[in-house]
Order: structure tokens, then sequence, then C-alpha cells
């Protein structure tokens, strides 16, 4: 089977095409075509498949192997037809425009920190493209302020064909070790790459470039990115949630961000205060009951926080304090506490007594035990009396 030709190669712009049938297999309960010519540019590079209608048939998925391009079908075509076929060119144009925006911010890493890209995925959300060098804050912005400054100067895309025997005189990026159709992606004084995609003419069609998030990743970075229409979509979609911020917290735009940062100081100090009155109300429904030199306490339905807070101010007056609290499933929560005093051997005696689960350090220790509040009074009073 002959090579298809591939249309999305030399023009990108390409939106309507006729061609040829030249095969059509089912295929899992879909159908498997080849024409002898195509616009449809198939998964490849980090990009996924181009989407579309061939004979107002919807195009599923678009693969590529040894030079042919198989176009995945809802419904079966004749063999023979010629056909006709329609990109969907909102979804082609906006990966154009993030694929050419990530070439521009390779390029640009590249000439400013001579880091390379060695990872690139694209979805229909945003661009993810990791460099083999560290990055900081400071580096992103000055990168993301180069690169649109490279989109609005809107230079010139050039595609170049190179035969193999001029290859040396090129310096490109390239993530493969290819020596023959090397299709190379010209960015004007900004990026020469190897690529097999389809991009914008001109730079200042990418509109612009955003980078929204970057992490540390394999001693390198991973940078997520979004252009164009892509961009356009995130900004709507956080100018839309921060509008309704604003709305919420009648407050203006601009201090939406300390508008929200005295909320969570107020929520801060709220929680706080909350959390001491509890342990307050939790120390004065307290339940005592001396052990001798020590004390057991019962409370109900409060946390270890209430529990330290209890035995912290009952080991004032005692050598140690043993404190529980009944949960919802009946079981109790303990917290064994003392100023000077050892209290393994406490922790030890309640988690083989009462089927408990716990420890801790030498003057502190927390856990759970399987017991009525009689069974550990009585256990307890029964061991201090020893």
């Amino acid at each position: 089977m002959a090579f298809t030709v591939k249309l999305y190669e030399n023009n990108s712009y390409i939106k309507t095409f006729d061609a040829a049938v030249l095969s059509c297999e089912e295929k899992d309960g879909a159908y498997l075509v080849t024409l002898d010519k195509t616009a449809f540019f198939p998964e490849g590079g980090g990009q996924n498949a181009d989407r579309g209608k061939i004979e107002n048939v919807n195009v599923l998925d678009v693969q590529i192997k040894d030079g042919i391009v198989y176009h995945l079908l809802q419904k079966p075509l004749t063999v023979g037809d010629t056909v006709k076929g329609e990109i969907d060119w909102d979804i082609r144009f906006s990966r154009m425009q993030n694929h050419t925006g990530e070439h521009i911010v390779s390029g640009v890493i590249h000439k400013l920190f001579g880091y390379n890209n060695v990872g690139f995925h694209m979805n229909d959300r945003f661009i993810t493209l990791d460099t083999d060098g560290p990055l900081t804050e400071e580096n992103i912005a000055k990168i993301e302020s180069e690169v649109n400054k490279t989109v609005f100067a809107n230079k010139k895309i050039n595609v170049i064909y190179p035969k193999p025997n001029e290859l040396a005189n090129y310096d490109y990026r390239s993530k493969l070790d290819i020596t023959e159709n090397v299709r190379l992606v010209e960015i004007e004084d900004t990026d020469l790459c190897a690529c097999c995609a389809p991009h914008v003419a001109y730079t200042g069609e990418v509109g612009i470039v955003k980078i929204i998030s970057f992490i540390p990743y394999k001693k390198g970075t991973r940078i997520e990115m979004v252009a164009g229409f892509s961009a356009l979509n995130d900004y709507s979609m956080l100018h839309n949630t921060n509008k309704q911020a604003v709305n919420l917290l009648s407050t203006k735009r601009e201090e939406i961000f300390n508008s929200i940062q005295k909320i969570h100081k107020d929520l801060g100090d709220m929680k706080a205060e909350n959390k001491r009155i509890s342990c307050e109300l939790a120390l004065l429904k307290t339940e005592t009951f001396s052990l001798g030199r020590g004390v057991c306490a019962f409370t109900e339905n409060v946390g270890y926080d209430e529990l330290r807070y209890c035995s912290n101010s009952l080991i004032k007056e005692n050598e140690y304090c043993c404190a529980f609290s009944k949960t919802e499933n009946d079981r109790f929560i303990y917290v064994v506490a003392s100023e000077n005093r050892n209290i393994k051997d406490i922790v030890s005696f309640l988690n083989s007594t009462f089927n408990g689960r716990g420890g801790g350090k030498d003057f502190y220790a927390q856990g759970t035990v399987n017991a009525t509040k009689e069974e550990i009074v009585n256990k307890l009073l029964e061991r201090a009396s020893i």
C-alpha cells in the first residue's frame, strides 16, 4: 500500500479536502479507513489525533503506521469512492496555538538557561513539558515575559525539510535520533525543532502564553502551560470564580487576596477559641476517681486534644493521670500523662488488660481500649492498691 500524502505537513490550514478511499476494514465494531491523502493529523509526538468527519461520518481516532494514516470511523466507506474530509477546526487551531506556544517556551528556556525539553504531553486543557534543569519562580517569570514578547513580535514560522546530508548544518532540538524525512519547525530567532505536528504560520496567532504551574521533577522542572484559546478559557474560568468570590465577600477584585487572608486569620482565631472552650468544658464535665498517687478521669465525645488538656490540668495535683473519653462506638480513647513519672508501665497495663492499642513517650501516651467504664475503674483501682 502506498504512503498517505500528509496534507497537514505543508499546509496546517487545510480544513476540508477530497480524497480517494484506498481501503476499509472492520475493527471492533468500527472501521479502519485509509485514503490516498489526508489533512487529519494522527496521534504522535505528544499530541492527540485530529477530530472531524469524513463523508459526515465521525472520525473517532487517527493513527499512523509505516507512513500510512489510518482513520477510525463509525461507519464504513466504499473503496474507490472520492470522499470529503472535514477537520474540526476549533480543536485543531487550539492545538496549533498550544503546540507552537510550547515550542516558543522550550526555545526561550534553552536560550536563557541552556536546558532541554525532555518530555512533552498535550491534552485539551493544558500542555505539560519537562526540562532537564531546575527553574525558580523568578526564572519562570522571565521565561513567560520573553515568550510573550516573541508572540507579540509576530515572527514567521517556517517548515524545513533538510536532506540527510544537510542535517549537520542545523542546530535543532530533537528527542529522537532520526536522519530521514526530518521535518523542522523554525521560529525566527527563537527555536528550531524536529516536529511532525501542525503549527501556526506566525507567532502572533498564538495569542498569549501563560505558565500556570511548575514543580521540581526528576532533577529538572515540570511546567504546565496554556496558550491561545486555551489561555482565554483558563482566564475566563478564573475570572468567573474570582467574580463570584468578590460578590460573596463584598470586596473589590484587587482586594480579594487580602479579604481571604483576613477570613483565614479570623477563622484560625475562632478555631483556637473554640478549642479552648471545648477543652475547658471537657474538664468541667470530667468525673474523677482517685488512684492514690494518681487520678482516673472520664468524659465523653471529645478528642485527644481535650483529653490532653484535662490530663495536663489534673497532673498538677497528682503524680499521674489516666484520662478517658467514650466514643460513639462505645470504645474509649485514653491519654496517660505525668510531669515526672515514667508512665510506660501504666500504658502497658491498659493495653494488655483491655485489648488496647497505643503508646508514646516516657511522660505522655495515647491510645484506645475496649472496655466499660466500670471495668476500667475497677481494674485501675485494683492495680493501685497493690
